[in-house]
C-alpha cells in the first residue's frame, strides 16, 4: 500500500474545510467580466461544444469549434488558472490539487448536456 505524504494527508484533511471556499469562491471563477461571457460558456457547454475536466479546466470537444469558443476556453483557463494557483498559496499545496476539488463542485453548476472528461479519458455527458 502506497504511503500517504503527510503534506497531503493535512490537504485531504482540510478538502471539507476547502470545500466551503470553493463554493464561494465558484461564482466568480465560472463567471467572466461581463454576463454574456458567462452566458456563452454554459451555452457552449450545453451544446458539447466544450467539456469540463477532471483537473477543473475546459476544453473544446473537437476541432471545429468557433473562434469565440477558443477564446472562451483560454479566457476561463486563465482566470481558474489564477484561482487555483492563489487558493494554493494559502493552503500549500499543489494548485492541480485545488483544480481536482473544484471539478466535482464545477459540474454540478454546469448546465444539462455538459460533458466532462474523466481521469482514464472517457466523457461523461450529464
Amino acid at each position: 500500500m502506497r504511503q500517504i505524504s503527510s503534506d497531503r494527508r493535512a490537504f485531504l484533511a482540510s478538502a471539507g474545510r476547502f470545500g466551503l471556499a470553493a463554493a464561494l469562491g465558484l461564482a466568480g471563477m465560472l463567471s467572466s467580466p461581463s454576463p454574456a461571457r458567462a452566458d456563452a460558456l454554459d451555452s457552449y457547454r450545453a451544446d458539447g461544444t466544450i467539456a469540463e475536466r477532471f483537473d477543473g479546466y475546459v476544453e473544446l470537444r473537437g476541432s471545429g469549434a468557433p473562434a469565440a469558443a477558443r477564446a472562451l476556453v483560454s479566457e476561463v483557463n486563465a482566470k481558474r488558472r489564477d484561482l487555483y494557483e492563489k487558493r494554493a498559496a494559502e493552503m500549500n499545496v499543489p494548485a492541480s490539487e485545488v483544480g481536482k476539488i473544484f471539478a466535482p463542485k464545477i459540474l454540478e453548476s454546469a448546465p444539462s448536456g455538459t460533458y466532462f472528461l474523466q481521469p482514464g479519458g472517457g466523457y461523461l455527458r450529464k
